[in-house]
């Protein structure tokens, strides 16, 4: 769906592949494991091939056996928003900036949304009581607000917080490489760790590449909704932390030179699973689950749902409209 969007209206994006690299032998029934899991999911289009040909393809790099995806691309993220911004703009959508949706509750007449702008929220104290300025009295609410969402839905008076899963924060810092050169021409990622995806290498539109993100939980990133909702969350990256780069990139990218890595960015996963604890899946709950009308949470949405947000649309569309 992404790549004829993207096709339709003019989206930067490039189909390069993906290599997913096992660089030890206990490593390679997991690359098993990630096949038989794309097959029962419908990806169909994975080829599982030894370390000499993935390594033929990509002479920089180190490993036993890989799985390769075709399919993988890369997409200017930015001009997709404003892209999809546009569609909805000529819709007569009207998006309303700087405001927030302090609470809700389900009133007679159904669910009541109390909004205020969001610098009444800045000086605001946890235990204090923000006035609403305006009351919504909407047909639907989609919650899909990412780091927020949790938070966002433990203000809602009246929906049973057994529904309410428990929000896990976790950063994710990336580092740049600063030779210009690009190493690969395609996406590598080793097996996935505890809490992600693995370091892995990452290409932007304009060539630069990325190793990242790693795997730094937050323990007071959900401890109050107001700093939430202002988004309140350290992003900055501590360039220290590269010394923990080196080894685990150096795995399957042994030439990785010393001083080579500088600090780039982070992000920060909104996670329904903890340390130590099964990755959990997205969770798309209506009110088939809860039992309030016209309510849609939309939980856990981590990074891949930037690729996939076009058929969570299309999923919420068909199942709730």
């Amino acid at each position: 769906m992404l790549y004829k969007y993207c096709k339709e209206r003019g989206v930067a994006h490039k189909r390069i592949s993906k290599l997913i690299v096992a660089t030890g032998a206990a490593e390679v029934p997991k690359l098993d494991m990630l096949l038989r899991n794309a097959k029962e999911n419908g990806v169909d289009d994975l080829q599982l091939m030894e370390g000499s040909e993935a390594m033929e393809m990509e002479p920089e790099l180190r490993c036993l056996k890989a799985l390769l995806s075709p399919s993988t691309g890369i997409i200017d993220s930015h001009s997709l928003m404003l892209s999809l911004l546009a569609d909805a703009e000529n819709l007569g959508t009207t998006v309303s900036y700087n405001t927030a949706v302090i609470s809700a509750h389900v009133g007679s007449e159904g669910l009541e949304l109390h909004v205020c702008e969001s610098k009444e929220l800045q000086n605001c104290h946890v235990e204090s009581h923000v006035n609403s300025q305006i009351v919504l009295l909407p047909k639907l609410v989609i919650n899909s607000a990412g780091l927020s969402a949790v938070p966002l839905a433990k203000q809602f008076c009246g929906l049973d917080q057994a529904f309410v899963p428990t929000p896990h924060y976790a950063r994710g810092c990336y580092f740049t490489l600063s030779q210009t050169k690009s190493p690969f021409r395609r996406l590598i990622y080793p097996l996935p760790e505890d809490g992600g995806i693995g370091v892995h290498v990452t290409i932007d539109m304009n060539g630069l590449v990325r190793f990242g993100p790693d795997v730094e939980w937050i323990s007071d990133g959900g401890k109050d909704h107001v700093s939430c909702f202002l988004n309140k969350f350290d992003y900055s990256v501590n360039p220290n932390r590269c010394s923990v780069f080196y080894p685990v990139v150096r795995k399957y990218f042994p030439n990785l030179k010393d001083g080579s890595l500088e600090p780039g960015y982070s992000g920060i996963r909104p996670k329904l699973s903890g340390p130590g604890q099964p990755p959990s899946d997205f969770v798309i709950q209506g009110w088939d689950v809860h039992g309030i009308p016209g309510l849609v949470n939309l939980f856990g949405i981590e990074s891949p749902g930037l690729t996939s947000s076009l058929a969570i649309a299309e999923h919420i569309v068909s199942k709730y409209l």
